[in-house]
């Protein structure tokens, strides 16, 4: 039987809450005792948190993560960044960089939250944590001009290098939300890596433009969580291996 190819897991989070109560309606959030459980199981299971900086001087093995938070809330600061630090772990955090809170969210019945400052930002990149775009008023790129893409999403990688005065080279879509139109202006506005939902090839090297992330919401359970990480998430069954080659 053919070997599979072993997939380095790109995980998708958005909050990190203290209650449920927290929380919105769309679930995009987990609690920070999931988390700590969930960073104690890759501690001791020897996993190394990487970056899409590091990408280039990687050596794939079994023991690799990526871990990205879109939008650039405060909690991601205040309850995510202590726990980085005690696992010695890093991040990617795609930020929204012209809103001061979740408007976006807001109109769609969800609370208000608050951003991080630059500040925060500084202290979070000097300990090295990769920042990376998600434009500048969350907006759904597939629906708006080209003119509109390219002060969104160039505009957005600006704001980001003007703040931490280093390239920025990842850019998340908000939403999800791409087509090849989209895909261009990212390339050409200088990311190298475009960072989807779960939509993309299995392995994110056939497609630096559309990696496709695995998601981990509050709905995630345990088991689910180390199937996830386990690089082999996208690959059939056991079943369908055996019964539909």
């Amino acid at each position: 039987m053919k070997p599979f190819n072993y997939h380095i897991p790109v995980l998708m989070y958005h909050r990190v809450v203290n209650h449920k109560k927290e929380a919105g309606k769309h679930n995009i959030y987990v609690t920070q005792k999931n988390l700590i459980r969930q960073f104690d199981y890759l501690k001791n299971q020897g996993y190394q948190t990487v970056t899409f900086n590091d990408l280039s001087k990687l050596t794939v093995n079994t023991k690799k993560v990526i871990l990205t938070f879109d939008d650039g809330y405060v909690d991601n600061y205040t309850l995510l960044f202590p726990l980085l630090k005690k696992y010695n772990f890093t991040a990617v955090i795609f930020l929204v960089t012209r809103l001061s809170c979740n408007e976006w969210g807001i109109v769609e019945g969800e609370p208000s939250v608050e951003m991080m400052n630059e500040a925060q930002l500084k202290e979070m990149h000097a300990y090295g944590i990769e920042f990376g775009g998600h434009t500048q008023t969350h907006v759904d790129l597939t629906l708006i001009t080209e003119e509109q893409l390219r002060n969104e999403i160039a505009g957005c990688k600006n704001d980001v290098e003007k703040i931490l005065g280093t390239p920025v080279k990842s850019f998340s879509y908000p939403f999800g939300a791409l087509n090849e139109q989209v895909k261009l202006v990212v390339k050409k506005s200088g990311f190298k890596y475009g960072i989807s939902t779960n939509t993309g090839p299995d392995n994110f090297l056939d497609d630096l433009l559309q990696v496709k992330r695995i998601e981990i919401s509050c709905n995630t359970r345990f088991a689910r969580f180390k199937k996830k990480v386990s690089g082999s998430y996208f690959e059939p069954s056991f079943f369908k291996r055996i019964f539909h080659k």
